[in-house]
């Protein structure tokens, strides 16, 4: 029992890490929704939060399918969050996009949403689980349709 735990905070981890950003774009799949080179080319900049999100998508794959890997996430999770969240709301600025009402408070419950993870347990942490996916999911095209980068 104690391996598949360690097993699953390990593959959170690495969802996690991949979500970071690094110096490398990760490369475009076939049916990959965001086109990075063709919204960079577009807007002149690289947008960070598009980088981020394979491993976002990829994350929430495993969260939806496991939710018990949040429990070993714990604040790592809130932090990468908050870090996507930023990095969405920087990209958009930078574009001079204005202000969306709508968009704040979906950004804003996905953000409180990650804090309320930490310490819900059993049938409680599966819902908000749920609820945190959708949500982040949601956000994601609502962000990419903000850029333009959707088909």
């Amino acid at each position: 029992m104690m391996s598949h735990s360690r097993l699953e905070t390990f593959m959170l981890f690495l969802g996690l890490a991949s979500c970071g950003g690094g110096a490398e774009r990760p490369a475009a799949t076939a049916d990959s929704t965001a086109r990075p080179s063709a919204s960079d080319s577009r807007a002149g900049m690289k947008l960070e939060a598009m980088a981020m999100l394979p491993g976002v998508r990829a994350h929430l794959d495993s969260l939806a399918q496991s939710p018990r890997m949040m429990r070993s996430a714990g604040s790592r999770y809130q932090a990468e969050i908050k870090n996507v969240v930023d990095a969405m709301n920087g990209d958009m600025a930078r574009l001079g996009m204005h202000s969306d009402p709508a968009y704040e408070a979906l950004a804003d419950s996905v953000v409180r949403g990650s804090t309320a993870l930490a310490s819900a347990s059993g049938a409680e942490l599966e819902r908000l689980v749920a609820r945190q996916v959708e949500q982040l999911r949601r956000l994601s095209a609502v962000y990419e349709t903000k850029v333009g980068t959707l088909k």
